[in-house]
């Protein structure tokens, strides 16, 4: 099954999500580090003091301190460090993501060499690494084995959440309001051409307007269609009372 269209390669939602974030680039300039090393970390998201290492173990998150880093190249300065638990952090989340279904990722099986889905349960599974850089996920087991490669993710579709139309609006309120327009007193008739029934403006669409100000008033419109079954045409009815609303 091919990528989808939105899909962006793992390494540029990695750089979003886990390195160009404010808790992490908040340490840049006070770090002492080697211009190379800050670039490395702060904009190519490489592991500080391991120059061109991009993996990440699942079953071990390696923040200072302690950690893995007393055998780096490179020593890290401590800008440098709290930079990295940072990002070590949202790495985290990252990966949460991934296994709660937030974001999906696509990859390429290794043997039958077609993309497809990753389940998101498989980045709860141990003994995982994964290489940011190069959006491959291995299994070492015995050796390094390469499970999926050419990763792209994308974020997971959310229902749309489907409203009632007419709901969440004052329609006791509109209507309130609505019979004070039917005053005899409310309109100047050398202005208006009069309906032939009722005190109001022949053109509807007068009384209309003002309802939808009555309502942008308050905050939000709602769908014309409505005003005109709740309101309108039981006010130009002669009705006292609207009514149970229709959808």
């Amino acid at each position: 099954m091919a990528a989808r269209r939105s899909a962006q390669p793992l390494y540029r939602v990695y750089l979003e999500r886990v390195i160009n974030i404010p808790a992490v680039q908040c340490h840049r300039a006070a770090a002492t580090d080697d211009s190379i090393e800050k670039f490395l970390f702060f904009d190519a998201g490489c592991r500080p003091g391991l120059p061109g290492h991009f993996q990440w173990n699942l079953d071990t998150w390696d923040a200072f301190p302690p950690g893995p880093f007393a055998s780096v190249i490179t020593p890290v300065s401590v800008p440098m460090q709290r930079a990295w638990n940072a990002a070590v952090a949202a790495f985290k989340e990252f990966i949460k993501a991934l296994a709660n279904g937030e974001l999906i990722a696509n990859g390429l099986h290794p043997v039958s060499g077609v993309r497809s889905d990753l389940d998101p349960a498989e980045w709860t599974c141990a003994g995982l690494t994964l290489d940011v850089r190069n959006g491959v996920l291995y299994e070492e087991s015995g050796g390094k084995h390469v499970l999926w490669s050419a990763i792209t993710l994308r974020a997971a579709k959310q229902p749309r959440q489907k409203k009632e139309r007419g709901h969440g609006y004052d329609w006791e309120g509109a209507w309130a309001y609505a019979l004070t327009l039917r005053a005899e007193d409310q309109w100047d008739w050398k202005k208006y051409q009069r309906d032939q029934k009722q005190p109001l403006p022949a053109v509807r669409k007068v009384v209309e307007d003002k309802i939808v100000e009555w309502f942008k008033a308050r905050g939000s419109v709602p769908d014309i269609g409505d005003i005109r079954r709740n309101i309108t045409i039981p006010l130009y009815a002669g009705r006292r009372t609207r009514g149970k609303r229709k959808r």
